[in-house]
């Protein structure tokens, strides 16, 4: 986000104080092992959010759709059914999705059509019979209200949502919670690991005078959509990720690590990633600190109090609802009301004290 005068993010329209949000993250539909893909697993969580009671708003916190590894059409029908269910529901109030770097694409499509709006460019679909060049119904319109860098509606197999990037500031029972899939953490690692953010970013933007989310938006985005596009074609995305995966292993066998240990990478835990999440709130926005940072993207769910800038505040990571075999916490999320509760489906629930 580009800097403000502002001290504190507008709040979203959906709620103005909130009294009750669920907090779900990496869904990863149209991976092998997305649990939210069965019915069942739709069922069980469902029947939890029912015992909650009213639930304000539903956030689905990135990496919905997993579109690194399989085209829009595969991961759309792999989450068809959880997006069906969530229409009939109809238990939670608004619905948000918040973009992460698997599904990154959705948020250029959104800025896309916003520039196309304003120089007066329109799509419109054509209905059977109409001639060349005549117009039918326009999109979802936009929430110019919106109080984030990037809003627009969309509709899902009947759901209607809002798509927002990079992050969502809600005021949910008297505290200020500020909203992010996490993938922009990586950025502040120390750990070579992730070069295209890291050696990169300071060899481009070594004369500026600070970094922005939108700067490390621009510098991520030519290889999220590289790895968007070729998803499209099985036999580049068999050979990318039988390199990804020697680079995992050849990482673990030179043990790539910061000096402390801490790293965003997968599976590393809250408390792995303070270094990180201080480094980015800190310098996000002039006088704003939230009361608790939520944030997905590692797969590893907990929660962890640290202080940022004098402030004591509650880092809170949502986990992911993909079945791993090396780490991971499939089957959690966040309630956030009276309290922050940490939910896993079918098992426990931890409060942060």
């Amino acid at each position: 986000m580009e800097r403000g005068g502002s001290s504190r993010p507008a709040v979203g329209a959906e709620c103005g104080d909130c009294r009750r949000v669920v907090v779900l993250s990496d869904t990863h539909f149209g991976e092998r092992g997305a649990l939210l893909s069965e019915p069942r697993t739709v069922e069980a969580f469902l029947g939890e959010l029912e015992g909650l009671g009213e639930v304000d708003l539903l956030v689905l916190l990135g990496d919905t759709w997993d579109l690194w590894r399989t085209g829009l059409r595969e991961a759309h029908a792999a989450g068809a059914h959880f997006f069906r269910r969530l229409a009939r529901w109809g238990g939670a109030r608004g619905l948000v999705l918040v973009a992460g770097n698997h599904d990154h694409h959705l948020a250029l499509v959104c800025s896309e059509e916003r520039l196309r709006r304003e120089m007066g460019w329109y799509y419109f679909p054509l209905k059977p019979g109409d001639p060349p060049g005549s117009a039918g119904e326009a999109g979802p319109a936009w929430d110019a209200a919106a109080g984030v860098p990037l809003s627009c509606g969309m509709e899902v197999e009947g759901l209607s949502l809002r798509l927002v990037h990079p992050f969502l500031p809600l005021r949910v029972g008297g505290r200020d919670v500020l909203l992010m899939h996490g993938h922009h953490l990586d950025f502040f690692s120390r750990s070579f690991w992730w070069a295209k953010t890291a050696w990169l970013a300071r060899w481009v933007l070594g004369r500026s005078r600070g970094i922005t989310l939108s700067d490390i938006d621009r510098l991520n985005r030519p290889f999220f959509e590289l790895l968007t596009f070729t998803a499209e074609v099985p036999e580049i995305r068999r050979v990318e990720y039988l390199a990804y995966r020697f680079l995992r292993l050849l990482a673990r066998l030179l043990r790539f690590h910061t000096r402390t240990g801490s790293s965003p990478r997968r599976y590393t835990t809250v408390g792995e990633n303070v270094h990180e999440a201080e480094e980015l709130l800190s310098g996000l926005l002039p006088g704003y600190l939230p009361d608790v940072f939520v944030f997905g993207h590692t797969h590893r769910a907990g929660l962890e109090r640290v202080r940022v800038g004098g402030k004591g505040l509650l880092l809170a990571n949502t986990g992911c609802w993909l079945e791993e075999e090396d780490g991971g916490s499939p089957g959690t999320y966040l309630v956030l009301d009276g309290g922050v509760r940490l939910r896993r489906l079918y098992d426990w629930e931890i409060e942060a004290s």
